[in-house]
């Protein structure tokens, strides 16, 4: 898998080139291509100063507390997800959140890009910290045709009439018996109203059940 490391100005709604490099990159020369999985590694920055009066016045944003979540969709209010990954890892050095994000096995990815070469989608990045999400990215992207396209979407040989299913689009669908520790999962009801289902660590040592709404 691809490795990809994302640095967030928060303050400003753009991606960094890097942690010591606080100049903008353009968010449509991502690595997205569809058949592809990318190992995601998030960094969330806080702009403290001028670039004309330090070389880097960006500082990281600890992670702790926070819970992560990347979709990659049309934009809209009611609109359709193309691929998303809501259950990322916090770095225990609380500098970073990394989970991988699959561009493999997604119908309505494939629609979007149907038969041309190149598509358009947007890419939301967000947090919820005690239970109220703060949306930190909101870009276009592109998205392009991988080796997925080779074999015309078929990346695995299965029997006839059945739909192959690759173990990152299995994470993301279903619930794991036992997940990550620190993670949740989503639910949604009927009218699309969603809720993250967390059990949090309190200060006495016990833990406590959260459903936190995200919409």
């Amino acid at each position: 898998m691809n490795n990809l490391n994302l640095y967030v100005d928060t303050t400003a709604n753009q991606l960094l080139a890097g942690l010591n490099a606080p100049s903008a990159i353009d968010p449509t020369t991502l690595p997205f291509n569809l058949g592809d999985t990318i190992n995601l590694q998030v960094y969330l920055l806080n702009k403290t100063g001028s670039t004309l009066q330090s070389y880097n016045p960006y500082t990281i944003i600890p992670n702790a507390g926070l819970a992560l979540v990347v979709y990659l969709d049309n934009g809209l209010v009611d609109g359709l997800i193309y691929t998303q990954q809501i259950t990322f890892t916090n770095d225990p050095g609380q500098q970073f959140f990394y989970a991988p994000l699959s561009f493999s096995n997604t119908g309505a990815l494939a629609t979007l890009l149907g038969s041309t070469t190149e598509a358009t989608a947007w890419l939301h990045i967000g947090y919820l910290q005690n239970g109220v999400m703060t949306t930190v990215l909101a870009v276009q992207v592109s998205i392009g045709v991988g080796v997925y396209g080779v074999t015309g979407g078929q990346l695995a040989i299965v029997p006839p009439g059945l739909t192959p299913l690759s173990e990152q689009a299995a994470v993301q669908q279903f619930v794991q018996v036992a997940g990550p520790a620190g993670q949740g999962f989503i639910l949604q009801s009927p009218n699309g109203k969603k809720f993250l289902l967390q059990v949090k660590d309190n200060p006495d040592g016990s833990g406590e059940f959260q459903a936190s709404p995200i919409n």
